[in-house]
């Protein structure tokens, strides 16, 4: 049987997966070998979501129904393996078996037996349902007599395992135009497809398991990949020196103090409206950063400090006296917008701020008067792109879906309503637009960067989905960049740790709980990943462009 292994993290869209397949097939492994080994794949996921769902390894009924592509064969491959363990079949097919074609046809002629049209009736005796009818390629709705099918798939209550994809999902976007499979399971090859990891198709997956049915690694130099899941084997080569257990510390860091550690400055709105940059101050200082300072209007200033201790407060005269501040303290980040506020005085404070030769990092707030700043044309992308911390790729944005939309409506408007663009594709190309890293947060956490790398955290924690918690997600960024982490790595490692803690702590925790958390996530971060081993793939390797020409 075909090896179930946790899946690497490049992500293919489905035309890279299918050059995959043809640089194997051309490297001189037959097609039809694959197809074997997938279907292999196939039969040892339905028989382990059967043993899950009924907790016995007998054989049973199974209705597998295929469509009139690859993963239409890949289930006659089932198929025939199934039946050799015992177990009863019975197939649908989406067309006349003299109509398939290639090495579907062979794996139906190898199947031999009776196939039958689509139809709701074929599962009645059946304990489990195979979905092989359309895979990641599927770039249509799924309508008329195949959708009233799906809906009876879902309305059956039997376990339902899908080949590569649940049906009715759009592989590269993960979008959902008509009717979709809702699987238990879901058996993919080789590497995951964005819709595993991006909603709403990831929620249909189920249980996802990715099968290596013999395609090398050394095709991805190839094929490329549009993106990476989010792991510490992304960015745990370039983690700060302050945060590794004491044993694997380097030892001429040993002797660090504050200063080496950096220092982040925080924005913080009035007296009654401070606690959202109180929050991003502690997880900046939680997340390693040596010297953390709060900055709130004048007025405010000795409100605000009564409620800190080891966080710096430097009182802010107005928004033209922003760099008074940084002359009396040597600053590495600036994190603004938690409660800041959107007036005319804000307004001018974040241009300000984009003009500051540091690392920035925007969120709430700040990004809403950006936003109204290009509505209004007072602002443009070409200022936030020339401002010097986007020059030096030290600008991160924070957006939840809801800022997004505001800060770059028409990228919104083509991927929520006009369905016609991924999570993944927004976020890069918003990027790419203003020349800042992109946190777009939710469930699919997307990060992009203006480079053009993408990376998906999709293990969404609902438990996070309570007030502050953004304001603690900008702070760990600050802080990670503060100590010298490069921007991207902060980003994803911020996305990652914050998710990390959510999960730790689940129900009931409220914003400073994650603050707290993280020198357990930590602990737990070096107990599963080696150190000397954290390097990652290189990114370069994947992106696609022939740089041999290049004359810069």
């Amino acid at each position: 049987m075909a090896e179930m292994k946790e899946s690497a993290v490049e992500i293919l869209t489905p035309a890279q997966m299918g050059q995959a397949d043809r640089l194997t097939i051309e490297g001189g492994v037959e097609g039809y070998q694959l197809m074997e080994s997938a279907g292999q794949a196939v039969a040892t996921a339905a028989i382990d979501l059967l043993e899950r769902k009924t907790g016995s390894g007998a054989s049973g009924m199974v209705c597998i129904l295929c469509g009139p592509g690859n993963n239409g064969g890949d289930g006659f491959v089932a198929a025939q393996l199934l039946e050799e363990e015992g177990w009863s079949v019975i197939i649908g097919c989406a067309v006349d078996v003299e109509d398939l074609k290639g090495d579907a046809q062979q794996a139906a002629e190898e199947w031999g037996d009776e196939v039958y049209g689509l139809s709701a009736s074929l599962w009645d005796d059946s304990d489990i349902i195979i979905d092989a009818l359309f895979g990641a390629g599927l770039d249509r709705p799924i309508t008329g007599e195949l959708a009233d099918l799906i809906d009876a798939i879902n309305e059956s209550g039997l376990p339902v395992l899908s080949v590569d994809l649940p049906s009715g999902v759009e592989g590269a976007s993960g979008q959902i135009g008509g009717a979709a499979v809702r699987a238990d399971q879901t058996v993919t090859f080789f590497r995951k497809k964005p819709a595993h990891v991006l909603y709403p198709g990831k929620a249909l997956c189920g249980r996802l398991l990715v099968a290596d049915i013999g395609i090398e690694d050394a095709v991805l130099e190839e094929t490329g990949c549009c993106a990476f899941e989010n792991a510490p084997t992304l960015w745990l080569g370039n983690w700060p020196e302050a945060l590794k257990p004491l044993e694997v510390i380097q030892a001429e860091r040993l002797a660090d103090h504050k200063f080496h550690r950096g220092h982040c400055v925080v924005l913080s709105g009035d007296a009654l409206h401070s606690g959202a940059a109180r929050l991003a101050a502690r997880a900046a200082l939680r997340a390693g950063a040596g010297l953390v300072t709060l900055a709130p209007p004048a007025d405010s200033a000795l409100a605000v400090a009564a409620q800190v201790t080891s966080i710096m407060v430097e009182p802010l005269k107005g928004p033209e006296s922003l760099n008074d501040v940084f002359a009396r303290r040597d600053c590495d980040v600036l994190v603004a917008g938690p409660a800041l506020g959107v007036a005319e005085a804000q307004h001018v404070l974040i241009r300000n701020v984009l003009g500051l030769d540091m690392g920035v990092v925007l969120d709430a707030d700040a990004i809403t008067c950006f936003a109204d700043g290009v509505a209004s044309g007072d602002f443009g992308f070409e200022m936030m792109k020339d401002s010097p911390s986007a020059r030096s790729g030290r600008l991160v944005l924070t957006p939840h879906e809801g800022e997004f939309a505001r800060l770059f409506p028409d990228l919104s408007y083509r991927m929520r309503e006009e369905k016609r663009l991924s999570k993944l594709d927004c976020a890069l190309a918003a990027a790419q637009m203003c020349g800042a890293v992109i946190i777009l947060k939710g469930a699919d956490t997307v990060v992009a960067s203006p480079d053009g790398y993408g990376v998906i955290h999709s293990q969404g924690i609902p438990y996070l989905a309570t007030a502050g918690s953004g304001d603690v997600l900008a702070g760990i960024v600050g802080g990670l960049m503060a100590q010298g982490m490069p921007t991207l790595d902060s980003a994803c490692a911020g996305v990652w740790l914050h998710s990390q803690a959510g999960m730790m702590l689940g129900p009931g925790l409220i914003s400073e709980d994650i603050i707290e958390a993280l020198p357990k996530v930590y602990e737990a971060l070096f107990e599963d990943y080696d150190a000397d081993g954290g390097d990652g793939p290189d990114l370069d390797a994947y992106n696609g462009d022939d740089d041999e020409d290049d004359d810069d």
